[in-house]
């Protein structure tokens, strides 16, 4: 048998262009040959020889010009082989349909097998895939568009190479018969145009049937054929009976002629669709006459056995168009191909043409036995005989037109001669080659045969054809040069495709990628712009993206292919956007959203060609790529793409699934979602219609419609308010109560009876409004109160017990076994609303409830099922739990029912809106039981405690406000708690309230901060039986209120010139109101060691008294150090020193607490009485106050503390130099009372609270260390916790000043006469004291006369930074800066010289708070005022100085105790004396161990002399 095999269908690109662009054979046979062929089921010749003349196997040996005429050899020659009256193109239209329905049938039953999601998903199966399983319709869309091709005049692939006439050897007279075949009168039609050329190869056959006639015979009629007609003759013995009667299958050569016969058949049906008219047995003859040496072919005869109408099958589809639903036929369909001028593609449903296609698109499936009697030998027969027609007739026929083309025509056009010869003429005789171009269609030219241009293409095509690239590329760069000159853009467009084939069809490399994609585009541009010939450049696009695809040259392939998007044909450009897409997919790095975006445009050109499966394809392709995007408009588009074509293609129930993905938040218009609410409505309604079902009892799955917002959905009981914002607050509020939801599991405490609240918050995310009708909740019950045991879908239960019930006289409750709950009849959502359901649920057994989900009928048709999704607090405790998102089981929407309980209610009465900043009102909180046992323990947590005051209920007595004191000068003693806290729960009632009974307990509401405020209550209470389930309930409360500003104070202080202990305090108020007085009452100071006095009577005047709007008043007090204060053992300094010394050193646990403390509290009234600030309300604003300032302080101030450090134990709410003011007003017209509080003023020394402790304090001895052990255990220390010791001592708000104050007390004024004694004198005091508590100072006082310097040249005491430098006098500069210091220390020059008497240096050493005076004697010489305040005081941080001396005498002591005897009591003794000898010694010279201090005055101390 032969080595032949059909070609397959993944040949390679070169193949594939090789064999678009061989050469075409025309085929004429007699009556004979063709019914010797029809013996074997095969129409004609031409169906015989075509699918052996696909690839004719074996080496052609070609004479290659392009390599110096070198010969080459040609492996798998292919020859096409067609009728003479299929030469034409056929009927574009019939065959533009017959591409849509194999595009169309290939779709069927296709499923994808790669479902590219992602990048990761491209994987070497892919790339590697062959066509037929990725994209086969692709592949048959190309071959028989190919095929679809007919002679034109730009180029001569498609013209005739060459004609076979075939008879019979049984014709009783063969060579008369070839002379009829060749002298019939008409010609074909095609024939007749000028670009053809009727010169002809002509190849005779004789056809032998071995079954009937004698070989030799046979013979003897060919050598009688080649001594007439020439050497292209040969013989072909077939059979038309099976010669040995085999019983093998009719069809075992019917894989050879399947697929021709069928495309040959459509080509037939194509040609008659073309000329409008059915013709059967066709047998007209055409003649052409030729001049050529090969002979004149007189006739050339076109004849088919059986034609038929061009018909076509419908595609099948019995599944719904939009066009039957009244919904879509409002909205239409998208726009048709124009190339069909808005034609279905679909052919008509003729038999004849449904079978070709039949077989075309499923040749395995065809039964006719074509070639049923030809045996091996006959089809190696057939090969052989193409095989020497090709070698020994066509190929040297084309070789020798070549040359002489080459001679006559390339060679004389090449050059500048050439050009030139070109316009001048070439001095021809040939009319022919002297003819102008014609016009032709769309305003181009067509060129006569004989024309050199002409010629010079046919020469450039043969040349292509016999694959000399080289050559052929070098003759197109020619001629194209010529279309150009003479506009011939189609013949041009046709050059320039064919010189970027040459590039690719090369084996050399591309010397630039652009270069080819260059002439490609062109080309295409000329085709479709210029030429109006689609079908060229569609040709061009493919021949092109396959020659890339082989080079993997995938990145410019998309761009060949989108640039045919301008053409009409939907079908074609879906194809090639789809192709492009899946190039994207083919780069080194794939970019998978280009290839879903060209997916979406490939689909919307298939759905316009009626291609709806492929369009579903194309957009569920994308929805891979885009699902996870979150682009809403993209998601919406391929949403409703996807949904109209399933309803198209009859899958309802991916209509609806695709729909309702529509029903979502997007930024579509609100006509567009209405339009896909209808939409939707009208499939559902089929669906259901369809399926025999209730929509408004089936739940239609996962429906969208409406949001239900599950985080803020919550269970309140029916006493509370709607408190579900601020949720961190309220967590935070009942964390500390008593509350026992803890062991509840966060679940909302119920009793049987009570009503319970469900609020759910639900959003209509459309643009359009919603209607919502028989609205409940869907919830479970069990009688555990640990577990849920009902096995039943408790939502679907609940619908159903609603649906059940539903009548005429519905009143909106359902009831069920264990509770009630309410329905809402109707809820209309506008547009993008927010809106809450309230629900009432009553129970009414023992257990719990769980609510799970909201049921709904939306737009009453649709029943739609909501699960409320709530998130319990994220767990982050673990490793598992850090890395992934884990949330703990939220049990906020379970009702814990137990028996009957006490329920709380509460009320503020008369809580005003809005109040002035400082203002107090009085307000009324009511307290009620609603429960049905009695309550007990009620206790409040607060979010805001400065602003608030809840009495407690008692039998008697007065909480009192503003109280009236006796006297208007008024000072008091209290003592306070100075520990770091405020009381978080407060108790408000002590006695147990009865079931419905209610009662009022007063409150106060002070404007402590301006804006607007949401104040939250958490009550907790008990109920009186002991044994309850239940333990302690809370009830949520919050009130509203919006504080506006009243006064703005500022208040600022300045050491008095009267003495160390005194300052002037001056406060600056602004009244901001623009319509009120404001009064003032009173102003209290509180302070452990400070009282406030009036500075003189005029601040009792009515000018201070009174602040009209937006006016400003001045006010000034002294302060004074009190002479009734008690300094306390442990001062709140110490204690925090001590604590924070514990804290570095991390010697025990910190426990202690500071002590408490005794303030002064002193009254200056402007009435006849003062107000008492001792009353519980007042006293509890004022420590809420105080409270908040001061924790507000110290987390700014020591943000290096950790914060599990209890701050109560290391600092205090006092300190003992703080002073704290309260200014009292009242507006007289508006019944509007209210203080004010100025905190934190202090008037001591700044210093670092974190300072070491004196190591031989008698107060600090606890554990006995000695001075070098805790030396040892602060470098430990400082080893451990140097980060924190640095951030301690490092402290950026608090700097550290000198601990020494000084003043001078001398006379005012002096009275003297110069005339009885020149010296004028006068006793000076100089009071230095150390303000410090811990610090011991050495101290060094050098008085100034009038011509010493102030600012010196080494300070004693301070070390000088940079001795480098020179000293104050060393140089002009720097007298000039001593100049500046003089100047601005002491403005005030005396215009007459003073000096001091007596001794004017002094040292000494102060230990804390002590003070020394030194009297010294100032002189004067003449009369005048003048500044004796002129001193330099340097002040060093020292060591204390013999306390080491006692705490040494005190261990010998101790030691001598332990000794006993009469040698302990001698060596006290020795010690004693000891003692006595180093006190009359001269002091030591104190050891500097901190800073140092220079200290000037800055003030003015006048005397004046007269």
């Amino acid at each position: 048998m032969a080595s032949f095999q059909p070609r397959t269908k993944d040949s390679s690109a070169r193949e594939l262009v090789s064999r678009v662009m061989s050469p075409r054979i025309a085929v004429i046979a007699s009556q004979g040959a063709t019914e010797l062929c029809q013996a074997n089921h095969l129409p004609s010749v031409v169906d015989l020889f075509k699918p052996f003349g696909e690839k004719i196997d074996g080496r052609i040996s070609v004479t290659v010009l392009g390599s110096m005429g070198l010969p080459s050899v040609i492996d798998n020659f292919t020859l096409r082989f067609t009728e003479t009256d299929q030469v034409e193109e056929p009927d574009q239209k019939t065959a533009q349909k017959w591409l849509a329905e194999v595009v169309r049938e290939a779709a069927h039953g296709f499923t994808d097998p790669f479902m590219i999601k992602s990048r990761e998903q491209v994987t070497h199966d892919y790339l590697n895939a062959p066509p037929e399983r990725v994209f086969p319709w692709y592949s048959r869309y190309r071959d028989l568009f190919f095929s679809t091709g007919g002679v034109s005049d730009h180029e001569t692939f498609e013209h005739p190479v060459a004609c076979v006439i075939a008879i019979s050897s049984l014709s009783p007279d063969p060579i008369n018969e070839i002379h009829h075949l060749s002298n019939m009168s008409t010609p074909p039609i095609v024939f007749e145009k000028t670009f053809m050329d009727p010169a002809l190869l002509k190849y005779y056959v004789l056809i032998h049937d071995c079954s009937k006639g004698n070989i030799d015979s046979a013979m003897e009629t060919l050598e009688k054929m080649r001594r007439t007609l020439g050497l292209h003759c040969s013989i072909l013995k077939i059979n038309s009976v099976d010669p040995n009667n085999t019983t093998l299958p009719k069809d075992r050569n019917a894989k050879y002629w399947t697929r021709s016969v069928a495309q040959s058949k459509l080509m037939a049906m194509g040609q008659v669709g073309k000329d409008g008219s059915t013709i059967t047995n066709r047998s007209s003859l055409s003649s052409i006459n030729s001049t050529t040496a090969s002979g004149t072919l007189v006739d050339i005869a076109s004849q088919r056995s059986s034609t038929s109408s061009p018909v076509y099958s419908s595609s099948g589809n019995d599944s719904p168009t939009f066009s039957q639903n009244p919904i879509f036929a409002q909205l239409g369909n998208d726009d048709e191909d124009g190339t069909f001028d808005h034609e279905p593609l679909s052919l008509p449903p003729t038999e004849n043409q449904s079978l070709a296609l039949d077989m075309l698109l499923h040749p395995e499936k065809v039964a006719e036995p074509y070639g049923c009697c030809l045996s091996d030998d006959d089809i190696s027969g057939i090969t052989q005989l193409l095989k020497e027609m090709l070698a020994q007739s066509i190929v040297p026929y084309m070789e020798r037109n070549i040359a002489h083309w080459n001679e006559q025509v390339a060679a004389s056009r090449k050059g500048i001669a050439g050009r030139f010869r070109r316009y001048f003429g070439s001095g021809s005789k040939n009319p022919a080659l002297q003819q102008s171009p014609t016009a032709g269609p769309n305003g181009g030219v067509i060129y006569h045969h004989a024309s050199p241009e002409a010629q010079m293409r046919k020469l450039a095509d043969w040349a292509f054809m016999l694959r000399d690239y080289k050559f052929a590329l070098s003759v197109y760069e020619t001629v194209k040069k010529d279309f150009t000159a003479d506009k011939a853009w189609k013949y041009y467009g046709g050059a320039q495709e064919m010189i970027g084939l040459c590039h690719l069809m090369s084996p050399q490399p591309l010397g630039s990628k652009n270069d080819a994609d260059h002439y490609f585009e062109s080309a295409v541009n000329s085709y479709i712009h210029k030429a109006k010939s689609p079908f060229f450049a569609s040709r061009a696009t493919l021949l092109c993206y396959e020659l890339f695809k082989q080079r993997n040259m995938f990145r410019d392939a998309p761009i060949t292919l989108t640039r045919m998007t301008a053409d009409s044909s939907d079908l074609r450009n879906g194809l090639f956007l789809e192709q492009a897409a899946h190039c994207y997919l083919k780069l080194p790095r794939p970019q998978v959203r280009k290839y879903a975006f060209h997916m979406i445009m490939a689909g919307h050109r298939f759905n316009k060609a009626d291609q709806k499966e492929h369009a579903y394809r194309c957009y569920a392709a994308a929805s891979l790529v885009y699902d996870s995007k979150g682009w809403a408009l993209v998601d919406d588009h391929i949403s409703c793409a996807l949904g109209r074509q399933s309803y198209q293609l009859g899958k309802s129930e991916e209509v609806l699934d695709h729909y309702k993905k529509l029903l979502r938040e997007s930024r579509q218009s609100p006509q567009q979602q209405a339009v896909y609410m209808k939409e939707f409505l009208s499939v559902y309604r089929d669906y259901t219609n369809k399926i025999e079902a209730d929509p408004l009892r089936e739940t239609f799955p996962e429906f969208p419609l409406p949001v239900v917002l599950g985080s803020t959905a919550r269970i309140m009981l029916s006493t509370s308010q709607s408190t579900h914002e601020n949720s961190e607050a309220w967590i935070e509020l009942e964390g500390g109560t008593r509350n026992s939801s803890n062991s509840n599991g966060g679940r909302t405490v119920s009793a049987v009876g009570e009503h319970v609240l469900a609020a759910v918050d639900i959003k209509n995310p459309l643009q359009i409004p919603l209607i919502l009708t028989d609205v409940i909740l869907g919830c479970e019950h069990s009688t555990s109160t640990t577990t849920f045991t009902v096995p039943v879908d408790p939502a679907e239960e609940a619908h159903l017990a609603l649906y059940d019930q539903q009548s005429p006289t519905f009143e909106g409750k359902v009831a069920f076994s264990a509770f009630d709950c309410d329905r809402i009849d109707r809820v209309i959502l506008e547009p993008g609303q927010t809106r809450t359901l309230t629900f009432e649920i009553l129970p009414k057994q023992e257990g719990q409830i769980k609510v799970m989900g909201l049921h709904c009928n939306v737009e009453g048709q649709v029943h739609a099922y909501k699960d409320i999704i709530k998130k319990g607090k994220r767990l982050n405790t673990t490793k598992e739990q850090m890395m992934s998102q884990v949330y703990e089981e939220d049990k906020s929407l379970v009702i814990l029912v137990a028996p009957e309980m006490p329920l709380l209610d509460v009320e503020f009465h008369s809580s005003p809106e809005m109040l002035l900043s400082g203002e107090v009102c009085e307000l009324s909180l009511e307290i009620k039981n609603r429960g049905k046992k009695g309550l007990k323990n009620l206790t409040v947590r607060m979010s805001h405690p400065t602003f608030f005051c809840i009495g407690e209920k008692k039998d008697d007595g007065d909480l009192g406000l503003y109280n009236k004191g006796e006297s208007n000068m008024a000072t008091e003693t209290i003592q306070v708690d100075n520990s770091l806290q405020l009381s978080a729960t407060q108790r408000i009632l002590g006695v147990v309230l009865a079931p419905g009974e209610s009662i009022k307990i007063p409150s106060w509401l002070r404007g402590e901060k301006i804006g607007k405020h949401n104040f939250l209550f958490v009550f907790s209470y008990e109920s009186e039986q002991h044994d309850s389930a239940m333990g302690v309930r809370t009830l949520r409360h919050s009130v509203a209120a919006q504080v506006l500003p009243s006064l703005k104070i500022n208040a600022f202080t300045r050491p008095s010139t009267k003495g160390l202990n005194e300052f002037i305090l001056g406060i600056e108020t602004e009244n901001l109101q623009t319509v009120p007085n404001f009064e003032f009452l009173q102003i209290s100071s509180m302070s452990a060691s400070w009282t406030i006095e009036a500075v003189d009577k005029s601040d009792e005047s009515e000018e201070y008294r009174s602040i009209a709007p937006r006016q400003t008043v001045f006010t000034y007090y002294r302060i004074r150090k009190s002479e009734q204060a008690v300094a306390p053992v442990v001062t709140p300094e110490r204690f925090t020193a001590k604590a924070l010394e514990k804290l570095v050193i991390g010697q025990e646990k910190l426990k202690d607490v500071p002590p408490p403390l005794d303030l002064q509290l002193c009254h200056l009234s402007t009435t006849g009485s003062h107000i008492n600030t001792t009353s519980p309300v007042l006293r509890y604003f004022s420590r809420a106050s105080r409270l908040g300032w001061r924790q507000a302080s110290l987390t700014s101030q020591f943000v290096s503390i950790p914060a599990t450090i209890d701050r109560r134990h290391l600092f205090s709410v006092y300190g003992s130099n703080d002073i704290d003011l309260a200014l009292f007003w009242n507006i007289p017209k508006m019944n509007r009372r209210g203080h004010h509080y100025i905190i934190g003023i202090n008037l001591s020394v700044q210093q670092n609270p974190f300072q070491p402790i004196d190591p031989v304090d008698e107060l600090d001895g606890e554990n006995g260390e000695t001075e070098t052990a805790r030396r040892a255990l602060y470098e430990q220390t400082m080893r451990d916790q140097a980060a924190l010791v640095q951030a301690l001592t490092m402290n950026p708000h608090f700097r550290d000043e000198s601990p020494v104050k000084i003043s001078m007390r001398s006379e005012d004024a002096v009275k003297h006469n110069f005339g009885q004694k020149r010296l004028c004198s006068t006793s000076v005091k100089v009071v230095i004291k150390n303000c410090s508590w811990n610090k011991h100072i050495a101290y060094t006082l050098e008085m100034l006369s009038s011509k010493d310097p102030m600012v010196p040249q080494n300070p004693p005491g301070v070390v000088d930074n940079n001795p480098h430098q020179p000293s104050q006098g060393s140089s002009g500069s720097n007298a000039a800066a001593a100049a500046a210091i003089l100047d601005s220390t002491n403005p005030h020059m005396n215009a007459h010289p003073f000096f001091w008497s007596g001794p004017t240096f002094s040292t000494g050493y102060l230990e804390p708070l002590a003070e020394v005076e030194i009297e010294l004697v100032a002189c004067f010489t003449q009369y005048g005022v003048y500044d004796i305040n002129r001193w330099r005081l340097a002040v060093q941080v020292v060591k204390a100085l013999r306390k080491k001396n006692v705490a040494t005498a005190a261990t010998n002591k101790s030691s001598n105790n332990k000794a006993g005897g009469s040698n302990g009591a001698s060596k006290l003794e020795e010690d004693a004396e000891k003692e006595e000898e180093q006190a009359m010694l001269p002091p030591a010279t104190p050891q500097g161990v901190g800073k140092g201090f220079m200290q000037m005055p800055n003030l003015a101390h006048y005397i004046q002399v007269s």
